[in-house]
């Protein structure tokens, strides 16, 4: 009998053998199919496998959502892309508003506000520009261009691919056109963009605590890949200086 009372203490039921529980108390005869402690825990793991499935769908959304935006992204033939991916809108003469490119827009996750750079009216090429800031970090933005400053507009949002502009400004033709981003390149970049999004939703299981980053509900770009990362991709686009350079 006590022979019998220790093969039935030393008897494991799967929960203990994976140390989710440290003690027992079994009447079922450690027939795991019958019992309701099972059923419980089998239950709550498929719960948590299905929470965390739809954690993956959502941040695997979120990037696709991205793609699938910049993809159909095609040039305007009303604006004029930068070398740096700011871009102009012509007003009338040669004045013009002065914002970012529609791709820049798209990855500008988040962003809380924009801060002008400069007080005086005559802006040169490679100054400081802006800053922008977002709960990923801030970024400054040198200017591209040389041109005269005719007023700043403040107080936009960034976080859509609407027309976004920050100034209205007076510059020849002429410098517009030497300091461009051709046509080419422009959808080069937003390939170039697309195939790195790509990877990122490919490989995104692999980006580990970034995608939770906290336990604050992913819904951004810098969520899923982490700051350092976003702020890469944000510099390969606003520090371009070369025509024709590619991400």
């Amino acid at each position: 009998m006590s022979n019998q009372n220790n093969i039935y203490n030393n008897l494991k039921c799967i929960w203990m053998l994976g140390s989710i529980v440290d003690y027992k108390l079994c009447d079922r005869n450690f027939e795991c199919s019958n019992c309701p402690f099972d059923k419980a825990m089998m239950n709550s793991s498929r719960a948590l496998a299905s929470g965390e499935q739809m954690d993956d769908s959502r941040i695997e959304n979120i990037v696709q959502r991205l793609i699938n935006d910049i993809g159909r992204e095609e040039l305007r033939r009303d604006y004029i892309y930068l070398n740096n991916h700011l871009m102009v809108k012509n007003l009338f003469a040669n004045t013009y508003y002065l914002g970012f490119s529609p791709l820049a827009n798209y990855l500008l996750d988040n962003c809380n506000s924009i801060e002008h750079c400069y007080n005086e009216d005559k802006i040169e090429k490679g100054q400081s520009l802006i800053k922008v800031n977002g709960d990923w970090g801030s970024l400054d933005v040198t200017s591209p261009i040389s041109f005269s400053s005719l007023g700043k507009i403040t107080n936009q949002e960034i976080k859509s691919n609407a027309e976004k502009w920050f100034g209205l400004i007076e510059v020849p033709k002429e410098e517009l056109t030497a300091n461009s981003l051709s046509g080419e390149n422009y959808m080069k970049d937003i390939l170039g963009v697309t195939r790195e999004l790509t990877q990122v939703k490919l490989h995104y299981a692999d980006v580990g605590e970034t995608m939770m980053d906290g336990g604050i509900e992913v819904k951004f770009l810098y969520q899923v890949i982490g700051k350092e990362k976003y702020l890469n991709i944000l510099k390969t686009l606003f520090y371009k200086s070369i025509k024709g350079s590619q991400l």
